[in-house]
Order: structure tokens, then sequence, then C-alpha cells
């Protein structure tokens, strides 16, 4: 495949893998528990009945990855980003999900309620997950303007995060994305367009390893956590994907999350080609992400 190709579809695949990597030890925040309990974590993993997500299978997605497949089987039958019909389909996936929904989820299902309009009714969350769903959408508008990526992504995040933090994060998460998959380099991208205070948090801490930097920095959902934690991953392993998602996941936390946002972020850079086979094939979305 061309450069192109090969750097949408590693922004996409890396996406997915890098949450389905960390699925099975999610939400777990004693790193020496997850390391004792899991080993190294180098392959999908079940996350078990005493997780946050008893009926997920090795191989599927965490519950904000499940929204990120929302969008993208959206944009594969509509072939266009409409954020109110976009709106439709997320809504339909509650009444029957039978996995854990977030507090961003259920404020903005109560918010709806009350608003005639229902791309309106997004909670003030400021966690990680309401950008971290836009994959689908960067490789989509590939061919349209930056500008309109970073609109799509901001409309696209608000309709769950109506946040200052969830804004300035979907912006960064667009400029980034856009510009890797269109050729520029890692190091440049990050610093010219992610934020200076997450920058300068996760320069601060490159000396550490993954679980001592991460711990620091804060392993939880918060983007004040999140973005510095995945800034981090992306500076010190930025050419070694493998190393970096395993990394990702033996952090703990909310490593689902991360995951999503720092797969895009190092599958635009680097491309499929340097996503583990493994991982890639044994995604159980694969066939939804190669007819997208």
């Amino acid at each position: 495949m061309n450069d192109l190709t090969n750097k949408q579809t590693g922004l996409l695949f890396g996406s997915y893998c890098a949450d389905a990597l960390s699925l099975g030890v999610h939400w777990i925040y004693d790193s020496q528990e997850l390391a004792n309990k899991h080993g190294r974590v180098t392959h999908y993993m079940a996350p078990g009945g005493d997780s946050y997500h008893p009926h997920k299978q090795a191989g599927d997605q965490g519950h904000v990855g499940d929204q990120s497949l929302c969008l993208l089987k959206f944009l594969t039958r509509e072939r266009k980003w409409d954020p109110s019909n976009f709106m439709d389909d997320w809504l339909g996936m509650w009444p029957d999900y039978n996995d854990y929904v977030d507090g961003a989820t259920k404020a903005t299902l109560a918010n709806i309620q009350n608003q005639t309009d229902k791309t309106q009714g997004g909670s003030d969350s400021v966690e990680i997950a309401g950008p971290a769903r836009i994959a689908p959408l960067i490789v989509f508008l590939t061919s349209s303007s930056e500008s309109e990526v970073v609109k799509a992504a901001v409309e696209q995040t608000m309709l769950t995060h109506r946040s200052k933090e969830a804004e300035e994060s979907a912006t960064f998460l667009a400029k980034a994305g856009y510009r890797l998959i269109h050729g520029a380099n890692l190091p440049d991208t990050l610093n010219e367009t992610a934020p200076t205070w997450a920058l300068e948090a996760a320069n601060s801490v490159l000396t550490e390893n993954a679980v001592n930097a991460i711990t620091k920095l804060g392993p939880a959902c918060s983007i004040s956590s999140a973005l510095p934690s995945i800034l981090y991953l992306a500076l010190k392993h930025g050419d070694d994907i493998e190393s970096a998602f395993i990394e990702n996941a033996m952090a703990g936390g909310d490593n689902c999350a991360r995951g999503l946002v720092l797969g895009m972020l190092l599958g635009a850079a680097n491309g499929i080609s340097s996503i583990p086979e493994r991982w890639v094939n044994e995604l159980n979305a694969y066939d939804l992400l190669r007819e997208f």
C-alpha cells in the first residue's frame, strides 16, 4: 500500500489495537497487582468476571472503543459526517448495552431528556474518553482540510463532553492525526499541536519508566492526567509501537482510553506496517475496520 494508506490504516487499527490490548487489565490502578496477576501484557485477554467488563472477550473494545465503533459504523453507512444523525446511532446503543456505562454517558442521556436539540445535551466531563473516539472521523476526512477535521472532531466530542478541556484535546488530536497521516514527523507534530501544559508535564518525567511516570502524571480518566501520560508514551516510545502499547497497558488505570489516543498518534506516525500482525488479525472488529 502507499504511504498515505499505510498511515490512515495505522491510525485506525492503532487506536483499536491499543484499546483491546488494555481491556484485560482495564482500571487496575495498582501496577504491582496488575503485573503479579497478569504478567506482561503482550496479547489480548478477556477481562474476566470480576472486572468492569465481565461480558467482554479477548480482542473486544472497551466501552469507549465501542462508542468509536458506533461512529465507524455510522460513517461506513452514511458516508458523511452529520452530528445530529450520528447522535441517533449513539443514543440507540444504550437500551441493550451490556457493558459498563460511564458517567459522561449517563449525564448526557439525562440531559438530552430536557433538550429540544439532542446535540446540545453533552455532559461537562473533563475525561479523555470524548476525544478518544475520533479515529474513524480523522480517517474519513483525510481528503478534507485540517480545519474541517478539527471542526468535526470537536463536534463529535462535545456531543457528550462539553468542557473546554475536552475541546482542547479534540483540537490537538485532530490536528496531530491529520498532519501525521499526511507525512509530518511525530516529534515536530506533538511540539506544534499539543497543549503546552501537557507537553511540559510529559517532558518532566521522560527519564522515568512508564509505571513510575504515569503514576506521577496520574493514571486516571481525566484529561489532566491522561493527556500528559499519552504524550509521555508517544515521546518515549514514538518509533516502537509494540513497546508503547504494552507499557500503556502495564501502567494500569484508564489504559483503554489512553490507548485509543496513543494508538491514533503512533499508528498514524508509523503506519499499520509497524503494528504486530497478531494484534491486527486478532482484533474482533477486524472485518468492520477493513470494510471501513
